[in-house]
């Protein structure tokens, strides 16, 4: 039961910002090409989106943000249907979230 707390509490220190969940449309450069998705949630420091596009951990990609524009990210983790990232420093998401 030690190692389910100890990976709950490495999630928790993982993501320090809170998360608010978007669902808004928007688009993702991915290698040069321009790909639709939908913006799942985001924070100051990261975001998921919903999309299947070829990327790999670690590969920078560029996330239009509602009402922010441009955003370079790097890829920490990829699913079937989703992506998340990390932006290279916080954001200001005032904007996104209302």
């Amino acid at each position: 039961m030690s190692d389910l707390h100890d990976d709950a509490q490495k999630e928790s220190d993982r993501r320090r910002a809170e998360r608010y969940i978007v669902n808004l449309p928007t688009d993702v450069m991915i290698k040069g090409r321009r790909v639709t998705c939908k913006l799942v949630d985001i924070s100051e420091g990261g975001a998921l989106i919903e999309t299947m596009g070829p990327v790999t951990v670690g590969d920078k990609v560029s996330l239009d943000l509602p009402n922010v524009g441009p955003t370079i990210a790097t890829v920490v983790r990829v699913s079937a249907s989703h992506i998340a990232m990390a932006f290279p420093g916080a954001i200001i998401i005032s904007s996104i979230v209302r």
